[in-house]
């Protein structure tokens, strides 16, 4: 922020400006406050509204912020729009092979997250064929149906959940696709001296309580007015501490963390590609009850893997 004064036939007026770099290049808001210098206080309740304004100016929108800071929703809000023109200027050819590459290495990245065997030459004839599938490109196929549904911008309710938990998990019956467990389920963070990994500081809710749970978070979800970097965090950080189902929970966790920003035009955003960064701040965020980890780290890895996309 930037007190700034302009002369005009010897007189000065004031003008306060909000800047943020987008790569090298420089992005600045004006708001014109008159020609009396502003108190400290008036001047911080000026810069607040002006944020407000500035915010709802690149969203079309009012968002609310409880765990990043306005200027980060409008550092995020202007590299989204960065991402956006650029990828408006791509030619029909590029434009499909940015969709299809950054599917696929999504798809590949959060089934090998959860150790699934299959490989990005699975993923890729899962991609291209629909009949004759191994089981692992099958898996594969799964996730990639799942990922097209989530960009189809349905209205996210329970059935709505448990239709893409069966559409992941279709082929593992053991797992009882599109049905939420009936058992208490415990999580385990890896450990090399302990090949069953060691009970995490979180245990989930008793399976009777799933229901409820998942009607809370449903109405959470359609009424709160969360920006959706925060919005995306914590839809993940709330399924994950539901873990509504026997397998695939985190695979679901990932898959409406990005409906949340595709549905807000953000792009699909890759968040397990740094697996053991994500994984210990989605442990912490659970442990420790402090979701704002999780949303610092979508904010980083957005900025992250955008500004590559704006360097290309």
């Amino acid at each position: 922020m930037q007190l700034r004064t302009k002369k005009v036939h010897g007189k000065k007026y004031y003008y306060l400006d909000l800047s943020y770099r987008i790569l090298s290049k420089l992005k600045t808001f004006s708001k014109y406050i008159g020609a009396k210098k502003p108190s400290k206080r008036e001047l911080n309740r000026i810069e607040e509204e002006f944020k407000v304004e500035t915010i709802i100016k690149l969203a079309g929108k009012e968002y609310t912020n409880d765990l990043i800071s306005q200027d980060d929703l409008i550092k995020a809000l202007l590299f989204k729009e960065a991402f956006n023109k650029k990828f408006a200027s791509l030619s029909k050819v590029q434009k499909r092979k940015y969709e299809v590459d950054s599917t696929i290495l999504f798809t590949l990245t959060t089934l090998t997250t959860e150790d699934v065997d299959v490989s990005l030459d699975d993923v890729v004839n899962a991609f291209e064929k629909d009949r004759q599938l191994s089981m692992r490109e099958q898996i594969s196929k799964n996730m990639l149906k799942a990922v097209e549904s989530i960009k189809e911008k349905h209205k996210l309710n329970k059935q709505y959940l448990l239709e893409l938990h069966k559409t992941i998990m279709s082929s593992f019956e053991d797992k009882t696709p599109g049905q939420t467990r009936s058992r208490q389920v415990y999580l385990h963070r890896q450990d090399p001296k302990n090949p069953l990994g060691i009970e995490i500081g979180y245990r989930p809710p008793q399976h009777g309580k799933i229901d409820t749970l998942l009607d809370d978070f449903v109405e959470w979800y359609n009424s709160t007015k969360l920006n959706p970097v925060e919005k995306a965090a914590i839809a993940h950080y709330k399924i994950y501490k539901i873990h509504p189902f026997l397998d695939g929970n985190k695979r679901i966790c990932r898959l409406i963390f990005n409906k949340t920003l595709l549905d807000e035009g953000f792009p699909l955003l890759n968040i397990s590609l740094k697996k053991e960064p994500y994984f210990q701040t989605l442990i912490d965020s659970v442990e420790k009850d402090t979701p704002k980890k999780l949303a610092e780290f979508t904010l980083k890895e957005f900025l992250r893997q955008t500004k590559a996309f704006l360097k290309q």
